[in-house]
């Protein structure tokens, strides 16, 4: 599992039982969009709570691996499912988190911190 061909993000360390459970956390991720398309909040809710939680297990694992992109996209992947569940003060953390983590590109910092202005916007409403 060390071809990094398939996502561009190198998989050095990483087995089939992670590549299972990105899978996992990628099908839940259609069920909570499937969820909203027929406008039923709660349960789609629900589950981006799930696959937040489970991308931030994926990103500290791939942390310890020292996989730094694969990491911050675990992470920002995160934050935005904590979001969509509607718990914007993790997901800020979590983007907060992100910034002052080493090996976080330039392009992607901005990406977050234009992320972070959005939801700090979204939460006051």
């Amino acid at each position: 599992m060390s071809d990094p061909t398939s996502t561009g993000l190198d998989r050095q360390g990483l087995d089939d039982a992670f590549a299972a459970d990105e899978v996992r956390k990628s099908n839940l991720i259609l069920e909570a969009r499937m969820l909203e398309a027929r406008q039923q909040w709660d349960e789609a809710a629900q589950k981006f709570a799930l696959v937040a939680e489970q991308e931030e297990r994926l990103g500290n694992h791939c942390a310890k691996l020292g996989l730094s992109e694969r990491t911050a996209m675990h992470f920002f992947s995160a934050a935005s499912c904590s979001a969509r569940a509607g718990n914007f003060f993790r997901a800020i953390t979590l983007c907060d988190d992100l910034l002052h983590r080493p090996g976080v590109s330039g392009p992607l910092q901005q990406r977050i911190e234009d992320y972070v202005h959005t939801l700090r916007s979204r939460r006051s409403q």
